[in-house]
């Protein structure tokens, strides 16, 4: 379907390249790309000025002034429907007053700034006019972006450079393609192998051989850490509510194991400090040990379990009454890798005793057991969003604590401390880089001591690029963003490209 709507969460692709937002942070580091704001400030916690770039058009000619910016942002008050990142729970008021656009939160919290920068800016001169903005599939896209549409067929459509750019003298590619995608993996595996894209998000096994080798000279890769796989528990229920309970459970697992059973090895072990390294580096507490890596550690894990009131008997880890104990872990059928994960986690955990079952539902059902509550374990995704508060407030906030069988976004296995939402909200409120430091380590260090989540391995961004006709793709010298061509990142990297030598 034709839908260029940048305002609704299942928009084509193609549509960020078309439309942009006034910043884009980097997911792997948090430093702003600017893009229609030159830059931004806290006059105090709860006032956000950007300042708004001069100069800029539509694609239409029409210049785009900071009356654009806040005309966008009450589109989304008005209709909810847009506001999926929950813009205005967070704000009171946008207004302009030549070239800045000011917001009001209803409380300190700075890293909300990078989801407002992100919100795509639509024309007011146009989209005033439009009787139902959610509804409109808006099939003439008129951006400020550095492509507008070209051809458009189901199976394929194209986008053209914008001659009109603000920023045109530095887009290389003239054109941007975009073919429909296979619903079959191998499918597409296929046409990447063939050489048929400059960039692709594809995960290869041995992609030495089976892409790199194809074409030497052009093809290459780059598999970041995109976030953290970990092994979620159900802390509203015995014995995962112990904290000897689950380091027991962490110390038990052989993580470099795990990961080369899910991910060829592509990934490393992932620090339990909560951070996604080296993304995040600059936020590591040095008084960490090793970086906040476990590594297994068997004796060490029977400690804890005995703390917890659990010993070995023969071949068994038994507890309370004589029970062995014992684990359901649910994952999607359909994440493989996930499903290794799970399956390697079970072979570890039987042999120090515990009884391991895998639950594999299809992924409706599996979110549903998550967010209700209702799981004993679960394998899933953590952090990943270039911001240290935004990864830990996601799995520590007791805001999102819901009683178990009512939903929750996140914090799935309801973690409760005063003391991780003291630190949360320091770091919401702090503008000072060393305040910032300091609430970042005490969340690390719940984190790594209270182990919430047993963070296993780190999921990984599958870059594959051919620099046959551009050069400039993010990589491990210049890691400038991930290489997640369905996000904001698209327009990072384009805008970053140059012509191959």
């Amino acid at each position: 379907m034709e839908d260029f709507n940048p305002l609704q969460a299942a928009e084509l692709g193609g549509t960020r390249l078309i439309y942009e937002p006034l910043e884009i942070p980097s997911t792997i580091s948090g430093v702003y790309t600017p893009f229609l704001a030159t830059g931004y400030a806290f006059t105090d916690p709860t006032t956000l000025v950007y300042t708004i770039r001069q100069s800029v058009k539509w694609s239409d000619g029409k210049p785009f002034s900071a009356a654009d910016v806040v005309f966008t942002f009450n589109l989304l008050k008005k209709y909810p429907a847009f506001d999926s990142t929950g813009i205005w729970s967070a704000i009171t008021a946008v207004s302009a007053s030549g070239k800045d656009v000011t917001f009001t939160l209803k409380s300190p919290d700075v890293p909300f700034a990078d989801t407002i920068a992100q919100v795509p800016i639509v024309p007011e001169h146009l989209w005033a006019s439009i009787s139902d903005p959610v509804a409109y599939t808006n099939d003439h896209p008129v951006g400020t972006g550095p492509f507008t549409l070209g051809q458009f067929a189901p199976t394929q459509y194209t986008l053209k450079k914008n001659p009109s750019y603000w920023g045109a003298a530095t887009i290389v590619p003239s054109e941007v393609v975009f073919p429909a995608q296979s619903t079959n993996q191998s499918t597409n595996q296929l046409e990447v192998v063939a050489g048929d894209y400059d960039w692709s998000y594809n995960y290869l096994p041995d992609v030495k051989q089976t892409y790199v080798a194809k074409d030497p000279t052009h093809n290459t890769y780059w598999f970041p850490p995109g976030g953290v796989i970990g092994l979620y528990l159900n802390l509203t229920k015995a014995p995962y509510n112990d904290v000897n309970f689950r380091m027991g459970l962490s110390e038990a697992l052989d993580r470099t194991t795990i990961a080369a059973k899910a991910v060829n090895g592509y990934m490393q072990p992932a620090s339990m400090t909560g951070l996604v390294l080296p993304n995040l580096e600059k936020w590591l507490d040095p008084s960490i040990p090793n970086t906040g890596l476990i590594s297994q550690d068997r004796s060490s894990a029977l400690a804890d379990f005995t703390k917890a009131g659990y010993t070995q008997q023969g071949a068994s880890l038994v507890g309370p009454g004589g029970v062995q104990a014992s684990m359901t872990i649910v994952v999607p059928v359909s994440f493989s890798d996930w499903l290794a994960a799970g399956t390697e986690v079970s072979t570890e955990l039987g042999a120090i005793g515990i009884k391991v079952t895998l639950d594999t539902p299809q992924y409706a059902q599996y979110s549903s057991e998550i967010q209700g509550g209702t799981f004993d374990a679960a394998i899933g995704g953590y952090g990943g969003t270039g911001s240290p508060y935004t990864d830990f407030d996601q799995a520590l906030s007791s805001a999102f604590a819901a009683p178990v069988n009512t939903p929750t976004v996140n914090n799935f296995e309801r973690f409760k401390d005063p003391a991780a939402d003291q630190a949360l909200a320091a770091l919401a409120a702090a503008t000072s880089p060393s305040v910032q430091m300091q609430a970042t380590a005490q969340l690390e260090s719940i984190m790594y001591s209270q182990v919430p989540v047993v963070l296993m391995y780190y999921g990984g961004s599958w870059g594959l690029f051919s620099t046959k006709h551009f050069t400039g793709w993010p990589s491990a010298s210049d890691p400038y963003t991930l290489p997640t061509p369905y996000n904001n990142a698209l327009l990072t990297v384009i805008t970053h490209l140059k012509s191959a030598p």
